[in-house]
């Protein structure tokens, strides 16, 4: 049986950095910005596409920060501290890169090509997250036998 199911998930940010956040990811990978919500006239989330992707950039909750043992979510505290790796894939992964780097992103992986024939390379974002970079291949591209 097959459900109809359609994803979309929150990225959780140091509250305040919201606005940061969704340009470094525009900036970034090309995500495009479809909406804000405030909460009582503070910016509490960005509404972003990452390709066809939902993704709201939202603030950690301040209280909940406050509160550990009420549980998250939390933003990253350092790079690194989560507990997912996002993965994109684009055409050109030096110009990707290229601009991560201008944007405030730390190299993690210099590019590199993987085990399946791959070029690969990974950041950390300016909030903390891990960012896996793939280049798609050329169509009709295969691995040499």
């Amino acid at each position: 049986m097959t459900k109809d199911i359609s994803v979309e998930f929150p990225l959780f940010v140091e509250h305040g950095r919201e606005r940061e956040a969704a340009n470094f990811y525009a900036a970034t990978f090309g995500a495009q910005e479809q909406n804000t919500n405030d909460i009582d006239g503070v910016m509490a989330a960005v509404e972003m596409r990452f390709g066809n992707l939902p993704v709201w950039v939202a603030g950690s909750n301040p209280n909940r920060e406050k509160s550990p043992f009420y549980g998250g979510p939390f933003f990253p505290k350092d790079p690194g501290a989560v507990s997912t790796i996002f993965q994109l894939k684009f055409g050109n992964i030096e110009g990707v890169m290229q601009d991560a780097l201008a944007a405030g992103a730390v190299i993690r992986d210099e590019i590199q090509t993987d085990m399946m024939g791959r070029r690969v390379a990974s950041i950390f974002d300016p909030f903390g997250h891990i960012w896996a970079l793939v280049e798609r291949k050329a169509e009709g591209m295969s691995l040499a036998a």
